[in-house]
């Protein structure tokens, strides 16, 4: 008996010592969570996965399974980000439950036909990710994207009940649809969410300005997409001033021709706001402000000098002003 135990236990090591695990802290996590406390939760998720599946690599915050299974990889970004705000010692029932939604979800998708398209689109919706976060979760070139906002990716997912998922690139190729066109019903579909609105003046008694925000915890920034169809009151003659630091929020300033400058204040205002709101959030988005007219975003440059932010404007908005002098 005690012969079978230790041929189990070096079968197993060496079954373990197969894999490449790289535990280095993935980039631009580092302050999220120490490397022992990224060990943990690395040895953790190898742990619960390895029950199911059969683990080939796991490195900068990717684990990637061998061939043939019902998955290929899984990331270990969003579950920092749930991890890190927690007591450790709830770390390993967030972990579980993770992955185990995780699963359910791929069991879900297993009953759909991704190379249906009248099967699958009242399922696709849209998600913004920064650049960095789209590279480091395999690249633009194998999702669908489209450029909304400078510095960030607008990406087709896949809608579950527990789990958002990058729609393949090979599925999308079978529909023999534009991307436009996708894009556009998924953005039907994010349009179909409730969410909620909200207005304050601020400011002091020289100059008050009215802000106006949307919120929906999984679907503000998708939602802001369409500012024009979701909140048309938001919307001024001009366009509106809008940063969208995560996504679940959106803040937005209305831009008349006769208040052509209450952006400025908005940003000078808003931009500490929003760099927090962003930092702060497990899935931020973007510290820009955008310039929203007709349907397109314009990213507008702000510049920070000896304690003052200095925002200068689009070019478009330069010239509607010009004209409304």
């Amino acid at each position: 008996m005690n012969n079978l135990l230790a041929i189990l236990l070096i079968l197993s090591t060496i079954s373990l010592s197969a894999q490449t695990i790289d535990y280095s802290v993935p980039e631009g996590y580092e302050e999220l969570m120490s490397k022992k406390d990224y060990k943990f939760l690395v040895n953790e998720s190898r742990s619960v996965i390895a029950r199911s599946y059969e683990i080939a690599s796991i490195s900068k915050g990717v684990v990637q399974l061998k061939e043939g299974q019902a998955f290929s990889v899984a990331n270990l970004h969003n579950l920092m980000l749930k991890c890190a705000p927690l007591s450790k010692r709830d770390w390993p029932a967030v972990i579980e439950d993770h992955f185990s939604r995780m699963v359910e979800s791929i069991h879900q998708q297993e009953d759909l036909d991704p190379t249906n398209f009248a099967a699958i689109k009242d399922y696709l919706s849209i998600r913004v990710y920064p650049e960095a976060y789209v590279e480091q979760n395999g690249g633009a070139d194998n999702m669908i994207v489209e450029k909304h906002l400078n510095g960030t990716w607008s990406v087709l997912m896949l809608d579950l009940p527990s789990v958002f998922k990058p729609m393949q690139k090979e599925h999308f190729d079978l529909w023999n649809k534009g991307t436009d066109e996708v894009f556009a019903i998924a953005q039907q579909n994010v349009n179909k969410q409730a969410f909620i609105t909200a207005s304050e003046t601020v400011g002091d008694d020289k100059q008050q300005i009215e802000v106006h925000f949307i919120e929906n915890e999984d679907y503000g920034a998708s939602l802001a997409l369409d500012l024009q169809t979701n909140t048309p009151e938001f919307v001024g003659e001009w366009g509106s001033v809008v940063a969208i630091p995560n996504k679940g929020i959106v803040d937005i300033c209305k831009v008349f021709p006769d208040k052509p400058v209450d952006f400025v204040l908005f940003i000078q205002m808003m931009q500490p706001i929003v760099q927090q709101s962003y930092y702060q959030h497990p899935q931020p988005v973007s510290t820009d402000f955008f310039w929203y007219y007709h349907g397109k975003f314009t990213r507008i440059l702000v510049v920070e000098e000896n304690g003052s932010i200095q925002v200068i404007s689009p070019q478009g908005l330069t010239e509607l002003m010009s004209k409304g002098k």
